[in-house]
């Protein structure tokens, strides 16, 4: 059985788990998903100068806190910072070029409280465990040009 924030519809395995995350949640506000409209378009187009790698991992979700900020001085160059970034859990994919040597691992994981965030545990132990399935040696081939 699975119990569900109302909130953000995020799934918790106990109802224990689901009211501290619910004490954790109610205190920010609401995320909007603002998708593109249906004629807007993207691509990319110059694959000539992409590199191609053997994996990608990604997505990250933070909520926002606004900030109380002093004035910045007006002679000087400065950045406004106006929120701070809290995570507030994470889902990554770990994604191969060819899915026979690593076949693709979907990682969830929602924040229970404000001080929790392991995220940087959860990829390197993700990395290791790739790394021991799937590391292998690839001689550079120089050319003269290279040289």
């Amino acid at each position: 059985m699975r119990y569900y924030c109302e909130r953000c519809l995020n799934p918790f395995k106990t109802a224990k788990i689901l009211d501290k995350h619910v004490a954790y949640c109610k205190n920010h506000d609401a995320v909007k998903i603002t998708l593109p409209k249906e004629s807007t378009l993207l691509s990319f187009k110059n694959y000539n100068n992409s590199i191609p790698v053997p994996f990608v991992i990604t997505n990250f979700e933070c909520l926002t806190e606004n900030l109380d900020t002093c004035q910045p001085e007006e002679q000087k160059s400065y950045t406004q910072q106006y929120q701070k970034y809290k995570p507030s859990g994470f889902c990554y994919l770990i994604k191969c070029y060819d899915d026979s040597l690593y076949e693709p691992k979907l990682h969830r994981y929602t924040a229970k409280s404000e001080d929790e965030d392991p995220f940087v545990e959860s990829i390197e132990r993700s990395v290791r465990k790739l790394y021991s399935k799937v590391h292998y040696y690839s001689k550079v081939r120089m050319m003269d040009k290279d040289k």
